[in-house]
């Protein structure tokens, strides 16, 4: 079936969009916008990188799906994928000033929320228990990286729209500008190239957000980082953490990252068997660290191109945030 052409059809998406590309920043919102018409009038191909280039000749997911049935670990790697975990992480940073000591962030990455049926209550039953103070999500919020965004838009409104916090996201390779407007109605703040001071009394805290370093390359530190002081704590939403080395230089304090999934399908070990070489073995899961910056990237809350993971289980990540 032919995808639904949502940028080019739609003749209200230009006023929809009017306000992003001053947040963003108009160059890049303009190459966003036209690396997304390109995608769609390639039909989707040309995001593949390393081995994961071969899903532009062959049915890529295919042959994994025929292989995980063949070899009898299929229901398996379905129920391990709906099993979502809660990990829990502790940062000490030395700039978080003392109001913030034990600030809870709940982490959410890489949703894919329209690939199962389950899967946003699989979510929602992970976190019932858990209690935090802000969420944030890095990136990817549909499963295809073209085409009708509408079933992960509504679904990502499910699960997302009734959390008991405020909730900031930012956009990943798989994700088109024109879902914005909607998950923004819903109560999700993009950072589109942009930051935003949380405060407790006087105390601040700064949100930095930057779009897709991975495909689009439509991220800007200079525009995200505009107005924030040097010397405050930052805390980086960036989808892939391919940025780690410009985000230390650039005097972040802790860097949140998705995109790898992990591997999602793991040797019993947990080592990845393929990535798509976007950052080095150690950044593409759990904690990590650049110089003075922290890291953390997500295995992803769902999972690319089928429901499944082996070895490598989902993830929801709780933040909590110490001052030294």
């Amino acid at each position: 079936m032919r995808p639904r052409l949502i940028l080019v059809s739609d003749p209200h998406i230009p006023h929809r969009l009017e306000g992003l590309a001053q947040r963003m920043g108009e160059a890049r919102f303009a190459e966003r916008l036209e690396k997304e018409k390109q995608l769609i009038q390639q039909l989707g191909h040309g995001q593949g990188r390393g081995i994961f280039s071969l899903e532009n000749y062959i049915d890529f997911y295919g042959v994994v799906r025929c292989c995980l049935q063949l070899t009898g670990l299929w229901s398996r790697a379905v129920r391990n994928y709906l099993d979502i975990h809660v990990e829990a992480n502790e940062v000490f940073l030395e700039r978080l000033p003392a109001a913030f000591d034990g600030f809870r962030i709940l982490h959410l990455s890489d949703l894919h929320a329209d690939l199962h049926p389950q899967f946003v209550a699989s979510v929602k039953r992970a976190i019932s228990s858990v209690e935090y103070d802000l969420v944030v999500v890095t990136g990817d919020f549909r499963t295809c990286t073209f085409g009708d965004h509408t079933g992960a838009t509504e679904a990502s409104i499910e699960l997302l729209g009734e959390l008991s916090a405020p909730c900031y996201a930012i956009l990943g390779n798989h994700d088109f500008m024109i879902k914005v407007p909607s998950l923004e109605a819903a109560g999700i703040r993009f950072l589109l190239n942009e930051s935003v001071a949380l405060k407790r009394g006087d105390a601040v805290l700064h949100l930095v957000g930057i779009d897709d370093p991975n495909f689009y390359k439509t991220h800007d530190f200079d525009h995200a980082l505009t107005g924030v002081p040097e010397a405050d704590c930052k805390i980086l939403l960036s989808h892939a953490p391919q940025t780690y080395r410009e985000a230390a230089r650039r005097g972040i304090d802790l860097q949140l990252s998705g995109h790898t999934h992990g591997g999602q399908i793991c040797l019993p070990s947990g080592i990845v068997v393929v990535h798509d070489r976007s950052a080095p073995r150690h950044l593409l899961a759990g904690p990590w660290r650049e110089g003075a910056m922290q890291g953390y990237t997500s295995r992803g809350t769902g999972g690319s191109g089928l429901p499944v993971r082996l070895n490598c289980p989902a993830e929801v990540t709780l933040h909590t945030l110490r001052s030294e």
